[in-house]
């Protein structure tokens, strides 16, 4: 077996084959990656809601509607998404 050697980030690496071992997970990282999933849920509903009305006040229906809305929809998610991730790691909430 060959020896573990601690890199800077605090990963593992495994003798000479460039693998990675894990280390454990602790409760900090897992409220990060819990808040960062419950951000990507709530920013999907606004974004799409804000999309699909901004998209039907132009008059558009059928399936421009729902192209235009879906592009639209993935724009302003990832967006509110970007602000929501900036506002948790400005509050420390997240990493």
């Amino acid at each position: 077996m060959t020896d573990l050697n601690p890199a800077p980030d605090g990963s593992v690496k495994q003798g000479n084959r460039g693998g990675y071992v894990h280390t454990q997970v602790t409760k900090k990282d897992m409220k990060s990656y819990l808040l960062s999933v419950i951000a990507i849920f709530s920013a999907a509903i606004p974004g799409t809601l804000l999309a699909w009305w901004a998209t039907s006040l132009l008059g558009l229906t059928g399936i421009p509607l729902a192209l235009v809305t879906v592009v639209a929809g993935m724009v302003l998610s990832v967006a509110f998404f970007a602000g929501m991730i900036a506002l948790g790691r400005a509050l420390k909430f997240i990493k």
